[in-house]
């Protein structure tokens, strides 16, 4: 997923910071699973298309050049899919936007008075684990990409 430069000066001006970064965070992690979920959806029903349509067109026989530009979409669609992986960039998008909106609605139920530095710490806590979290699948799934035929690693750094 590729991160926006944060503007620091928006939650750091806020009054309370740590939830104004929170919401920031989760504002990008909304935005990501909305895109990738539409990408996902494109992707799949553009295959599911254009792999049917290619039996359909030979079934019919259609001229050669039909068939085989419709059976090029098909293949367009999935190293599409195959490079871009917006199906688990969806879920991961998914889980992190969920743990984060959690961690808010905790901070959030507190009453104002209970808002204070320890709580402050467990929303930031929060946030940077599910950013770790999200970079650790992340990696994990390069290095899933990374492996060669016999499925051993190819010489990517292994994760704790």
């Amino acid at each position: 997923m590729r991160r926006r430069r944060p503007n620091t000066s928006s939650w750091l001006e806020a009054p309370d910071p740590v939830l104004a970064l929170a919401r920031e965070e989760l504002a990008f992690y909304e935005e990501v699973r909305d895109s990738a979920r539409k990408w996902y959806r494109v992707t799949e029903l553009g295959a599911l298309a254009t792999s049917s349509s290619t039996v359909v067109a030979a079934g019919l026989h259609a001229p050669a050049w039909l068939t085989a530009l419709i059976a090029g979409g098909a293949l367009f669609f999935t190293g599409f899919r195959q490079v871009f992986g917006h199906g688990p960039r969806y879920v991961l998008a998914a889980q992190s936007r969920e743990s984060l909106r959690r961690a808010v609605n905790r901070y959030q139920l507190l009453p104002e008075s209970d808002r204070d530095t320890r709580a402050r710490q467990e929303l930031l806590a929060a946030v940077e684990q599910v950013g770790d979290e999200e970079l650790r699948q992340w990696v994990q799934q390069r290095q899933g990409t990374a492996l060669d035929g016999n499925g051993s690693d190819s010489g990517s750094p292994t994760l704790p």
